[in-house]
């Protein structure tokens, strides 16, 4: 199942990070999550009868309304499967939400269990969200063009991804940037790369780590596409010294609202 390929690397691998909070079991001390360090969650859904993504992203925005004006910091998107396979089943959907720390996590989380629910106690749920994960993610490369325009729905590519014996996060990390230099040697820009690892809702991890990379728009992926194989050879000789990825799929993603920044 896709839920499964999408949110399922190695718990352990996250005793490499300072992500850490009191719940979570590392093999190093605590530090303070930093700005490349942001929490994530996933939730897969099924339309309801006579429903459609338009009624989602009205029912979204009135909690991201409310989110807002309760200061909290929450960002939601809608995922569109845009190249998937099989792997979606019967779900028609994904929403994301990204928070910039635990904090701010556990504070949206009480706001719409205690505040917002007891506030709208009938209103109604155009879609049903049966699979639900929390995961953590790592800002790896940001190569964000701030004189391009972002379109409305834009490319986001997975891939799961398995580190070769003996290497570790940060050298992903290290092979990731890399490769964004080469990237950017021939012009190339207008993207970013995410790692993400798990948190809640994961077990029977298959791979390290799941790559995301989104575009501004659909030219910035199509001119990456369209050019890459001027630095692929070399490309390729970096990252398959470190990891290696499989079952890339893409979605359409869209902003549902922006409580705070994160581009």
């Amino acid at each position: 199942m896709f839920k499964r390929i999408f949110f399922f690397p190695v718990i352990a691998l996250l005793a490499s990070f300072s992500f850490a909070d009191h719940h979570e079991e590392t093999e190093v001390g605590l530090s303070p999550e930093g700005a490349d360090n942001l929490r994530a969650e996933y939730q897969f859904c099924t339309l309801n009868k006579g429903k459609t993504l338009r009624d989602v992203e009205k029912y979204a925005q009135k909690y991201g309304d409310f989110a807002g004006e309760h200061g909290v910091k929450y960002n939601q998107s809608l995922l569109i499967p845009v190249h998937v396979g099989s792997g979606m089943g019967d779900f028609t959907h994904a929403m994301s939400g990204h928070w910039p720390n635990g904090l701010e996590m556990y504070k949206d989380w009480g706001v719409y269990l205690n505040e917002f629910q007891e506030a709208y106690p009938n209103l109604k749920s155009p879609h049903t969200c049966s699979e639900n994960y929390a995961t953590f993610q790592l800002r790896v490369v940001r190569a964000i063009d701030e004189t391009m325009e972002w379109d409305i729905k834009r490319p986001v590519q997975y891939a799961d991804c398995s580190l070769n014996e003996g290497k570790s996060i940060e050298d992903a990390v290290a092979a990731e940037r890399a490769v964004a230099e080469l990237v950017a040697s021939v012009g190339l820009s207008g993207y970013a790369v995410n790692y993400i690892f798990p948190y809640l809702g994961q077990r029977n991890p298959d791979y390290d780590f799941i790559g995301l990379s989104y575009y501004q728009n659909y030219m910035a992926r199509g001119e990456m596409a369209f050019n890459y194989y001027k630095v692929e050879e070399e490309a390729e000789a970096i990252t398959s010294e470190v990891y290696s990825c499989v079952n890339p799929r893409s979605f359409a993603v869209k902003n549902l609202y922006t409580n705070w920044e994160n581009n």
